[in-house]
């Protein structure tokens, strides 16, 4: 079974899309999978994670960083703001208007400058509605930016344990690859 719940029809837009230079780019014609899987390969995994977190939905990239960041979270003493950070990209999972989208930035500018919480509620911020302030014309996030924060999150949590790094990012991949497949019921089977 493919990727069927990914809109990319090509490695070469999603790597043009993450600004990729040239000599980096994927032959044409090669499907995000295939590129994916040889990226998967690689040494320490995090190109395949920055490429997973390129090619999914801007929700199911978020959804599958924050069940990996809040997994990674338990049973750790987090300091309470990267806990605020992560409550609030969790909240908003269950509720995408801007409030709840605003409020997660508003917590990540709070939180620890390298915890993977604040990524993750940065990735909601700029998931899609305007990064202005309310009152002044909107402004789009570029595109990419929340699954380059989602991937980023995953990674930051990855590296807590430098013992477990690579079990958390091969978790991370695998989930990934569902969630690619069978989107959002991917999560609710994890």
């Amino acid at each position: 079974m493919g990727w069927n719940q990914i809109r990319w029809t090509e490695a070469r837009q999603v790597a043009s899309m993450m600004g990729a230079d040239e000599g980096e780019m994927p032959a044409e014609g090669i499907a995000p999978e295939d590129h994916y899987r040889s990226l998967r390969g690689g040494e320490d995994g995090t190109a395949a994670v920055l490429f997973m977190g390129a090619t999914l939905p801007r929700l199911e990239a978020i959804a599958w960083a924050g069940r990996i960041v809040e997994t990674e979270a338990e049973g750790r003493q987090l300091p309470p703001a990267d806990r605020q950070a992560l409550d609030h990209a969790l909240r908003w999972l269950g509720d995408q208007s801007d409030q709840p989208r605003r409020a997660a930035r508003v917590a990540a500018e709070a939180a620890g400058d390298r915890s993977p919480e604040r990524m993750l509620a940065l990735g909601v911020f700029f998931s899609g509605g305007s990064i202005s302030e309310p009152e002044l014309p909107p402004v789009p996030p570029a595109p990419g930016v929340a699954g380059r924060f989602a991937a980023g999150a995953i990674i930051m949590a990855a590296g807590r344990v430098i013992e477990r790094r690579k079990a958390v990012i091969d978790r991370a991949l695998d989930l990934g690859e569902k969630i690619a497949t069978h989107g959002m019921r991917a999560l609710s089977a994890e």
